[in-house]
């Protein structure tokens, strides 16, 4: 009989658990009908023992960081995160099943095949996990039970938590209780997902973010092989390999979604690199043209300070030199008056000196002294003038330009008048156009209150059209969200396979390291090795034959013959694995200079000719004495030259390898009557396990020679089939990788037109509903303007009383 054990699926981490233990017996009936077994749990009495502590346990504690966390109190159980009630429909072999627990540890035992471990697989999958974390199913609609029949809808899980106490996740939502609900549809358009109810049965939330959060509250890891720790996770765990618990520690400390998580962020930090890049990239031409505008902008705005600067400018200098003309002109007026007068006072004193012509001579003289000295005066006085009515000319070229400004203002005033008698005109119309609208006035009323029987109707079939779309909107968006939970678990899958595959390559690379081969593993044979395999393959063509080398490059150990592979590479001899074989003497020559080129010393990659007749086909050579193996059974050669010197040179097919001396003496000695030794069949030389030590017969005496120096290996191991069964195993992991990147691709595409059309709904609810504001408003400013129809003809008579004095006294 079967016992599993249920752990409740918590480790708190901000909190000490003292649980008492309860033990809880439930008997499952075959047939899966429902029970409820309350007699069945008891409680045994708490412990009230308790631990003495001594003064440094007691001093530990007191720095302990677990201070500053919760910590339930001696003999009171766990308040959150507590499985309650587990709830199954038509899940695996279970028509209909509830399942009461307690609060410390329960178990469950019953026949085999009876459903204990489809109680634990509910627990996971309801909480999160996927199928193929309960190792009972690749999918989760292969969990739905079999013999429902082809009209079964679905499966139905519930799991229910307690959510009391402090550490409780969103009580003052849920209650003291959370029951999860997970739906598996067997129907297309049926509901995939989770649900999370409160303590009344009510729906709170869909989102599987929520559902992790929750978990995380209470820190709930169901796929954590501590946590809920089944058959498989137990059976990989005791007689799993190094590789299997290293994975069952990365998850058990969650190492492993650490590192899933990190991976995730750096992805997205190199694609947000990237758009950041690209971003940059895109707009470094507008920001150079906003830099280039910018530099405009502020060379047009000096351009257009200069021009206000120079206007003024202008202005004041024009201003400047009308006031020095002006000052200049009022100077030359007095000037050009004054000389006026005094040539008045002149010809009058002319006038009155031609009339006393009658003088004397003397006085005649002096007369005309004095006029000639007055007409003198006279033509400086003209010239003057003349000098002064050019200045005056010149200063009045500014009076004439202001006279020019002062009629284009005074054309402007006119223009200005115009425009005031035809503003006159414009508010005589309006006016008549009141007065004529007070006239319609009736009619304006039909036509608004046709307006506002129009409008209510059409807000009524709009507010009638709002509810449907609404629920139409939501009932979208809950298929999006349910299509979350399939695209979840299908990505799982994925990534599930992604990761065999990269596990099955990382064992192909592996059994080709231990298999060795390629140009990485020539050192092991020579140091110059490498160096020189590569420069004969660059020089290949320059050789008149085949050549190949190092010797210990195409040799294998045969797989399952690994013990042998020292004292077979002990009877090979050490020296000529960097062996090179040439079938011609110029090959040989030519190849004695690519020796030198290298710096080969003389033990350095040695060189053998081989008669060209032995690069056709390899030696036929016998097979193996009964009970013991020959070099050429446990070692693989696939290069016909190769095997042929290690035939000739190295005598493979004589040198015999067995288990001990004692064995193969038993086997191979043959003792004749005159106390001569003979070895049946063709062997030469027999060498034994486990040192090396080997033994041959010499003209009828047994030598024996012991071996004092360690053993080596450097020929790889055949693993050519572990190789071929691994790559056919990669090809099986990679058709289902690209089946299940075709199922992730469907239900992406899914989810984006489920997406598209509630975005295409939520815009049209969203027109629908600024529609519906908008003639609501034009409703609203309707009714005003019936209510103020009245008011406006007042209104507008005291304006325009206000106004026709304004404007005749313009």
């Amino acid at each position: 009989m079967d016992i599993d054990e249920i752990d409740d699926g918590r480790k708190k981490g901000r909190r000490k658990n003292h649980r008492d233990d309860d033990d809880y017996e439930d008997k499952e009936d075959d047939d899966g009908d429902d029970y409820n077994d309350d007699d069945n749990i008891s409680s045994p009495p708490p412990n009230k023992k308790k631990k003495k502590s001594s003064s440094a346990d007691n001093t530990a504690d007191q720095h302990s960081p677990m201070n500053d966390r919760h910590i339930n109190p001696t003999g009171k159980p766990a308040e959150a995160g507590i499985i309650q009630e587990v709830y199954v429909e038509n899940f695996m072999c279970h028509r209909k099943l509830s399942v009461k627990l307690c609060r410390n540890v329960n178990f469950i035992h019953g026949q085999n095949g009876s459903g204990k471990s489809a109680i634990l697989a509910a627990i996971q999958v309801c909480l999160g996990a996927g199928a193929r974390r309960t190792h009972r199913a690749r999918n989760l609609k292969d969990l739905v039970r079999k013999e429902a029949g082809a009209d079964c809808s679905g499966a139905k899980l519930r799991v229910t938590l307690l959510n009391k106490g402090s550490d409780g996740f969103m009580p003052e939502v849920y209650g003291d209780t959370i029951t999860v609900e997970r739906c598996i549809s067997m129907r297309s358009g049926g509901f995939n997902g989770y649900k999370l109810l409160d303590q009344n049965g009510k729906e709170q939330s869909r989102r599987k973010a929520d559902l992790d959060a929750m978990l995380d509250q209470l820190n709930i890891q169901v796929e954590n092989p501590v946590a809920v720790l089944d058959q498989e996770e137990a059976k990989k765990f005791l007689t799993g390999k190094a590789e299997d618990k290293y994975a069952f520690f990365t998850k058990a400390t969650e190492l492993e979604r650490l590192d899933r998580c990190y991976a995730n962020i750096n992805d997205n930090i190199m694609e947000q690199n990237d758009v950041k890049q690209r971003a940059r990239e895109g707009i470094q031409g507008a920001i150079d043209n906003t830099r280039q505008l910018q530099r405009e902008w502020e060379q047009f705005q000096e351009i257009d300070r200069l021009e206000v600067d120079l206007q003024r400018c202008r202005a004041d200098g024009s201003w400047a030199v009308y006031q020095e003309m002006q000052e200049k002109l009022d100077v030359d007026m007095r000037e050009a008056t004054k000389f006026s007068r005094s040539l008045e006072k002149r010809r009058a004193e002319l006038i009155n000196y031609e009339g006393k012509l009658n003088v004397t001579d003397d006085e005649e003289i002096a007369f005309k002294n004095q006029l000639e000295e007055l007409t003198e005066e006279a033509r400086v006085a003209a010239e003057a003038k003349r000098k002064l009515e050019q200045d005056l000319k010149i200063a009045e070229n500014p009076i004439k330009a202001k006279e020019r400004d002062m009629k284009i203002l005074r054309t402007e005033i006119k223009n200005s008048q115009k425009k005031l008698t035809s503003a006159r005109r414009r508010l005589d119309q309006a006016r008549n156009d009141i007065l004529e609208s007070q006239g319609n006035a009736a009619e304006e009323e039909r036509t608004r209150t046709r307006k506002i029987a129009e409008t209510e109707t059409d807000l009524a079939r709009a507010k009638e059209r709002v509810a449907p779309l609404k629920e139409q909107v939501y009932k979208l968006l809950r298929e999006y969200e349910d299509l979350e939970g399939p695209k979840n678990t299908a990505e799982e899958a994925h990534n599930g396979t992604e990761r065999q595959l990269n596990a099955v390559k990382n064992k192909i690379r592996s059994l080709q390291s231990e298999a060795g081969g390629g140009n990485k593993s020539l050192a092991m044979f020579g140091p110059k090795c490498g160096p020189l395999y590569e420069l004969v393959q660059r020089n290949l063509r320059r050789f008149k034959g085949p050549v190949a080398g190092p010797v210990g490059m195409y040799l294998k150990i045969v797989n399952g013959k690994e013990k042998y592979a020292k004292i077979a590479e002990f009877a090979i001899g050490n020296g000529n694995l960097d062996r090179f074989i040439v079938t011609n003497q110029d090959d040989l020559n030519f190849m004695e200079r690519l020796r030198r080129e290298v710096g080969c010393g003389h033990r350095d990659c040695s060189l053998y000719k081989i008669s060209p007749r032995s690069t056709q086909e390899k030696y036929n050579t016998p097979a193996p004495p009964n009970g013991v193996e020959t070099v050429t059974s446990v070692v693989s050669v696939d290069n016909a030259m190769v095997f042929n010197f290690l035939v000739d040179s190295c005598k493979i097919d004589e040198s015999a390898l067995a288990d001990s001396k004692e064995d193969s003496e038993d086997k191979l000695l043959n003792k004749e009557g005159n106390g001569k030794r003979s070895i049946r069949g063709k062997v030469k030389k027999v060498f034994c396990l486990p040192s090396g030590d080997f033994w041959q017969v010499n003209k009828g005496l047994l030598n024996i020679t012991s071996n004092d120096r360690p053993l080596k290996q450097t020929i790889g191991v055949d693993r050519s089939a572990a190789i071929d069964s691994a790559k056919h195993e990669l090809k099986a992991i990679q058709k289902e990788l690209d089946r299940n990147e075709r199922e992730v691709k469907a239900i992406k595409d899914q989810s984006k037109r489920a997406k598209v059309e509630w975005n295409q709904r939520n815009r049209e609810f969203a027109s629908l509903t600024g529609n519906v504001t908008k003639m609501e408003q034009l409703l609203e400013e309707l009714k005003d303007q019936a209510e103020t129809s009245e008011e406006v003809p007042q209104s507008t008579r005291r304006s325009l009383k206000m106004t026709l004095p304004l404007l005749k006294k313009r």
